[in-house]
């Protein structure tokens, strides 16, 4: 899904483009791994020698290869049908958002498609399996879940803008499960490049880190009601139906309670795509296939991956089994 919106058609089909993308993902953590273990001082040589940046520079060569036949085509289909006085169309993907960026300027478009792919596809993915295996465990919730998203697509005739939208209680379960299954106890890390004063007196000298702790997310209390611990997937759908939290609780909305997206001027951008992706997602899966886990297991544990990053288990097994929709969603 991600690449047909970044790639746009034929791109988004070519099975190499979709491999080394999902290749970049696993590539540059192990780069960026590899680099570190290396003095600061050494490290612009280093990426010259190291064997993971090897791959990452193989990776993006040959991503190059892939896209820059298709801008070629773009802008030579666009200076013929100028020349002739033509309207010239404009495909809705990023490739052209970063051609009409750059003006004719050099711009490594290689390199720009393959960070914008790992943005949406580490932790998309990474998001979407914590949900499904919340969703595996809680076969009630998605007995509830297939319902919801049968009777909005039936209202609304097929997809819509404000299909997603309605589908009231998945945005519910996504937010939970983010807050629950918290990607690291530590979030919105920065840098403190003068010294600053907070108002109890607390001074952050120049050159400090300093980061939000994401602990209050499970923690008993507040806004979370009775057992903060564990998933409940209508959680959030239940305080979306105070008075006045409508739109307070979604799954794209920050605050300083719930920080899955960080909060403030710098939160994630690109969350109301993820947003919707998942949706779409979480949907096809639900009704398409039944799930379970393995016999005698239950929901696999997150795992530390020793960088402080809290990964869904990816040795962990799910069964499915192909079941008939109640609609046809791939007709819609």
């Amino acid at each position: 899904m991600s690449a047909k919106v970044f790639l746009g058609e034929p791109l988004c089909r070519n099975r190499a483009l979709v491999d080394i993308s999902i290749a970049f993902t696993h590539d540059a953590f192990k780069a960026k791994m590899a680099l570190e273990r290396v003095p600061a001082p050494l490290r612009p040589l280093a990426r010259y020698w190291l064997p993971e940046m090897a791959r990452v520079r193989a990776i993006q060569k040959t991503m190059a290869t892939l896209i820059e036949p298709e801008l070629r085509a773009r802008r030579e289909r666009k200076a013929k049908l100028e020349a002739a006085g033509e309207p010239v169309p404009k495909p809705a993907d990023s490739l052209e958002w970063m051609d009409a960026v750059a003006r004719g300027r050099p711009w490594d478009f290689a390199a720009a498609q393959l960070l914008l792919n790992f943005n949406a596809i580490h932790t998309t993915s990474l998001t979407l399996t914590h949900l499904m295996f919340d969703l595996v465990a809680d076969k009630a919730c998605v007995e509830q879940l297939r319902r919801e998203v049968v009777e909005v697509l039936g209202e609304d005739q097929g997809w819509k803008k404000t299909s997603l939208y309605k589908m009231k209680l998945l945005d519910s379960c996504m937010k939970e499960s983010q807050r629950i299954n918290v990607q690291s106890p530590l979030f919105m890390n920065r840098v403190a490049i003068a010294p600053v004063q907070l108002s109890d007196g607390t001074v952050i000298p120049k050159g400090a880190t300093v980061a939000v702790p994401t602990l209050h997310m499970q923690e008993a209390g507040g806004n979370w009601g009775s057992d903060p611990t564990t998933f409940d997937g209508a959680r959030f759908l239940r305080m979306r139906q105070q008075p006045g939290n409508e739109n307070r609780w979604q799954f794209v909305t920050t605050s300083v309670e719930h920080l899955g997206f960080g909060h403030g001027k710098h939160a994630c951008p690109g969350r109301f795509f993820a947003s919707n992706e998942i949706k779409i997602a979480v949907a096809h899966l639900l009704l398409k296939y039944d799930w379970r886990f393995e016999e005698g297991r239950n929901r696999p544990k997150t795992v530390n991956d020793g960088t402080g990053q809290n990964l869904p288990d990816a040795k962990a097994a799910v069964e499915f089994r192909a079941r008939t929709p109640e609609i046809d969603i791939d007709s819609l």
